[in-house]
């Protein structure tokens, strides 16, 4: 990929469309309470793949080993997205798949900073590095179709919509279909991806 693994994983600061800041940084041991909070939301279990059985064992699970994994096996980064008073928000995933030059995201919010835009800044700011610094050609979204929300902070964040994948992403056990979008390099040179 590039010497960027090298380096320690990257603080990113995005701005929302309000004006709120964010910082998308590594996570931290504080960060569990806000982890599980997260992870234990109904709307959360019904839409990702996040354990039914969540506790706190498995967020110090995602801080300390989860997170900090994609950077280190150089494939992506997980980072906690946090607002302006340092405090958890949400998480978002840019993973690397077989192809180097391909990535896709997963993100979730916490159930009380939802409606804020948060999401969708931190997503634009994540591919938009990865498009930048890591080289990356397509960085692509899926989500299971009916998830309206996670739709808008995908169309939001610059994503282009290109359809329907039947049996497109597993769910406990189940095949579902998927809505999928993506960035693309040439968004960003032709201005469709918001910078």
């Amino acid at each position: 990929m590039t010497d960027l693994y090298d380096d320690p994983q990257p603080v990113l600061h995005t701005v929302t469309d309000r004006g709120a800041a964010l910082a998308l940084r590594p996570a931290q041991l504080g960060d569990a309470p806000g982890v599980l909070a997260a992870c234990i939301d109904p709307e959360t279990l019904r839409w990702t793949t996040v354990p039914l059985e969540y506790d706190h064992e498995k967020a110090l699970g995602f801080v300390n080993d989860y997170a900090p994994g994609w950077w280190l096996r150089r494939q992506g980064a997980a980072f906690v997205i946090a607002d302006a008073h340092d405090a958890y928000v949400g998480q978002i995933d840019l993973r690397v798949s077989g192809d180097p030059q391909v990535a896709d995201v997963g993100f979730l919010t916490a159930p009380h900073a939802r409606g804020h835009g948060y999401m969708s800044a931190a997503l634009r700011a994540v591919a938009e590095w990865g498009i930048r610094e890591l080289g990356l050609a397509r960085v692509e979204w899926k989500a299971y179709v009916g998830n309206d929300g996670s739709r808008r902070v995908a169309e939001k964040a610059g994503f282009a919509y290109e359809g329907v994948q039947r049996n497109g992403c597993a769910h406990r056990g189940e095949r579902r279909d998927a809505w999928v979008a993506a960035m693309v390099r040439e968004d960003l040179v032709t201005g469709e991806g918001k910078a």
